[in-house]
């Protein structure tokens, strides 16, 4: 029997989660070569991925007080 294909919002999915989860891996303070091995991505997408991506987390405040 063959295999029905994955509908293509299955991989779209499956690429936001990977993408999410390559950023908080980042900010977590991973290297790129780690989350590469990790989430089994070539390191241009991880590149891709996190470009204009920061570290750190910036909290806004409200400063209309």
């Amino acid at each position: 029997m063959a295999k029905k294909p994955k509908p293509a919002a299955d991989d779209d999915v499956s690429q936001l989660l990977k993408h999410l989860l390559a950023i908080e891996l980042y900010r977590s303070g991973l290297s790129q070569a780690q989350i590469r091995q990790r989430l089994r991505l070539n390191q241009n997408v991880v590149n891709s991925m996190l470009k204009g991506v920061s570290r750190h987390v910036l909290v806004r405040t409200n400063d209309a007080e």
